[in-house]
């Protein structure tokens, strides 16, 4: 792991250098991938595997960056406070007026979107992922009949093999 000096820390970018220090002093640190043209942007944790044996945890699609950040350090919180993370609650709490739900994460995604998490675990399969997802203003989930199709491309459906997802930004870089 990257926490761990190996001798090579002189070669982290900046990037990498915040992310352990942060993790260091937090016990977790989150990385922001920012909307591009291909995809509505994402942000994941790094680091709750590696100091609290908790799943790393990963949000998409929300138009603020700070709006999955605050949500990702809420529920690594709850987390830490005993809420189990277990695929498919529903969570109140991380996202002001709106439940959310947890889903596993298929391996097959973390070389894909999660670069950063592999490098800091020198790339260990073994670390779990979990997605929370966000409803629609009706509460109603993406992968429940009546969520909007023009906000399906806003969440990737991580829990289906990157052959079985459908079509869209996310599959892209696949």
């Amino acid at each position: 792991m990257i926490c761990r000096d190996y001798g090579d820390r002189a070669r982290l970018d900046a990037v990498d250098t915040r992310l352990v220090e942060s993790v260091a002093e937090h016990g977790w640190g989150v990385v922001m991938i920012g909307a591009q043209e291909s995809n509505p942007g994402w942000a994941f944790t790094v680091g709750l595997w590696h100091s609290h044996r908790l799943p790393e945890l990963a949000m998409f699609g929300q138009r603020n960056l700070n709006v999955m950040k605050t949500g990702l350090n809420l529920l690594g919180n709850q987390l830490l406070d005993g809420l189990a993370a277990t695929p498919g609650t529903r969570i109140d709490g991380v996202i002001d007026g709106y439940p959310v739900q947890l889903r596993e994460v298929n391996p097959e995604w973390h070389p894909v979107l999660f670069g950063t998490a592999l490098g800091f675990y020198r790339a260990t399969a073994a670390v779990p992922f979990r997605q929370i997802l966000w409803p629609d203003t009706a509460g109603v989930f993406p992968d429940e009949e009546g969520f909007p199709p023009q906000f399906l491309d806003r969440q990737p459906l991580l829990w289906l093999s990157t052959t079985e997802h459908p079509q869209g930004p996310w599959t892209a870089e696949v």
